[in-house]
């Protein structure tokens, strides 16, 4: 995890990066009681997932009632981080001001059986392809909104040397 210094550094960074009357500033997600805590969880460098208390099953994105048998008992449980791109595209038309194309949106099918509609950064757009092992990453986009998005896993040959 980052420390509070390098969080101050990132959201610092993020201001400057937003024009001084807000026009080209990125869209930043707006919590509702329903995502707090994920937002909030994010901001500490913790990806969590709901998880329902009557089936077990993890799902996303978060939603009143589970979608697999309908219960209303469930929880906000971390997650691995850890997972595989299930499908993507390279974005080369923005849909707003605040985006830098071309970047990946992915759908990445998380270790511990739930699916993310994300970002793969930290490689070249290229580079990213279907089954690839990746692992969360996140990014500070504007003060105190910090976004999970995903980087490649280093190479399990890497790890062993």
């Amino acid at each position: 995890m980052a420390s509070p210094e390098a969080d101050a550094d990132a959201d610092a960074d993020a201001d400057a990066d937003a024009d001084a009357d807000g026009a080209g500033a990125r869209p930043v997600p707006e919590p509702s009681p329903l995502t707090e805590e994920f937002w909030s969880a994010a901001r500490a460098h913790i990806l969590v997932r709901p998880v329902c208390s009557a089936c077990g099953r993890s799902h996303f994105t978060p939603q009143v009632a589970c979608p697999h048998c309908l219960s209303t008992d469930w929880s906000y449980r971390p997650s691995t981080g850890t997972g595989v791109v299930y499908s993507f595209t390279v974005v080369h038309r923005p849909p707003g001001p605040g985006f830098d194309p071309p970047y990946v949106m992915a759908v990445v099918d998380l270790d511990d059986g739930w699916s993310m509609l994300t970002n793969v950064v930290g490689c070249d757009v290229h580079q990213v392809h279907i089954g690839q092992a990746v692992r969360v990453r996140f990014d500070h986009v504007a003060p105190g909104v910090v976004l999970p998005v995903f980087e490649p896993a280093a190479d399990p040959k890497e790890l062993s040397s």
